[in-house]
């Protein structure tokens, strides 16, 4: 089945506060069988379609103070199959080493999402902590409480120490959440609709 070339992805708007912007670029091209791909590096996408690609620019917001995450020892890169649901990418993650769940592929967010549900499988209170992070809703403004997660791992690349919305905010039923740029900026990423494939190398 072909994917056409709309949104591979669902955009959260993470509202931005001040100080400076950082950003993620992202290029989308469609081959010669009119197979969607998604790359971070222009050098992946062929010089045939080099100049028709289109260029995403995903913008992080400033962070609240975090610990800094810290990329485990893994294999230099990896090939992670997907389900694909119309246009989100579902992949499957381990988190704090113990919880397998499924998370949508989204470069538009900041922040990596997981459900209520999922932070109370982790045994996370997010009442202890009064840190929160506002974002847009199709019902506005919401604040999401921020939490901090010992690892994701992600077909063996793992990141330690990372930080986490919790808040049941999914394009998917199947998934429980988001994995977002603090997790994905980590890695060189190229999304392959042809072979199901999420392929991550580290930078």
């Amino acid at each position: 089945m072909k994917l056409s070339a709309g949104p591979l992805i669902l955009i959260l708007s993470v509202i931005l506060g001040q100080g400076s912007l950082r950003s993620a670029e992202y290029y989308r091209w469609v081959d010669e069988n009119g197979v969607l791909h998604i790359t971070d590096n222009l050098h992946n996408v062929p010089p045939k379609q080099r100049e028709g690609a289109n260029r995403i620019q995903a913008r992080e917001s400033p962070r609240t103070p975090e610990p800094e995450p810290k990329l485990a020892a893994a294999p230099r890169k990896v090939s992670i199959p997907f389900e694909r649901t119309g246009n989100i990418v579902i992949v499957p993650v381990t988190l704090n080493n113990r919880q397998t769940t499924k998370l949508v592929v989204d470069t538009g967010a900041s922040y990596t999402f997981i459900s209520h549900a999922l932070a109370r499988d982790l045994a996370i209170d997010v009442s202890r902590n009064p840190k929160t992070v506002p974002f847009h809703t199709a019902n506005g403004v919401v604040e999401a409480p921020l939490t901090n997660l010992e690892s994701i791992t992600v077909g063996g690349m793992e990141i330690k120490n990372l930080t986490a919305a919790v808040h049941d905010t999914t394009p998917d039923s199947t998934a429980s959440g988001l994995l977002g740029l603090n997790f994905l900026s980590n890695f060189r990423m190229d999304i392959d609709t042809q072979k199901g494939l999420l392929h991550l190398e580290k930078k």
